[in-house]
């Protein structure tokens, strides 16, 4: 290994241990974020069952906003997945700073309609389908959805705590927003960038297999 090898290697390790270190305290955030998912989710599912034109009302609102999209190239359609995804995540994270709510809405938000899209789409092809569809580029596209809410969450307990002095020790607040925004940059956009990829050339692809 040359020298230029190994600051390459060296610089690269830093970089995961300095994200890494970054998560540890977003654990107890992230898993209120994960728990609000999966109950809006389940909430979706049930309500998909129970009342089935709740369906055809939340479909029909993101065709008419979304729809004219399929009509894209490729290209257009992956980049606005990956402007949408990334625009989304950053006002989620960046509006948690206001006590923490926005992130909850926008993680109740949309793990309801996920629940109904999912409801959905296993009654029409099946659950086997349906996880084909999701897990490509959910695997990676979900974590960073749920880290980039968890931030704003965190943000917003810190704002709280600075405002009323409820926390001892002091928060430097402006260097806490920084950090984030530096670790939305530099981790969650790449790997948002490559959910995108995989969703439109790779899902879409899997899908018109099995659909077909």
């Amino acid at each position: 290994m040359n020298q230029n090898e190994q600051y390459y290697y060296s610089d690269r390790k830093g970089f995961v241990t300095e994200a890494m270190a970054y998560l540890i305290p977003l654990r107890p955030y992230l898993f209120v974020i994960i728990t609000l998912f999966l109950l809006a989710t389940a909430a979706g599912y049930i309500s998909g069952y129970l009342d089935p034109s709740i369906i055809d009302e939340l479909m029909g609102q993101f065709e008419e906003t979304y729809g004219w999209i399929a009509e894209e190239s490729p290209i257009m359609i992956m980049l606005f997945i990956f402007a949408n995804n990334t625009l989304n995540s950053f006002v989620a994270m960046l509006l948690g700073t206001l006590f923490g709510i926005w992130p909850v809405i926008f993680i109740l938000v949309n793990g309801f309609f996920i629940g109904v899209v999912v409801f959905s789409s296993v009654q029409e092809y099946g659950i086997f389908v349906v996880l084909s569809a999701l897990l490509p580029h959910g695997i990676i596209e979900l974590p960073m959805i749920f880290i980039s809410a968890s931030i704003g969450l965190r943000l917003g307990v810190l704002a709280f705590q600075k405002i009323f002095n409820i926390n001892e020790k002091e928060i430097r607040f402006k260097y806490e927003l920084f950090s984030a925004i530096k670790f939305f940059v530099t981790v969650i956009v790449p790997l948002l960038f490559i959910a995108a990829i995989i969703e439109t050339f790779i899902t879409s692809s899997i899908l018109y297999v099995l659909t077909s």
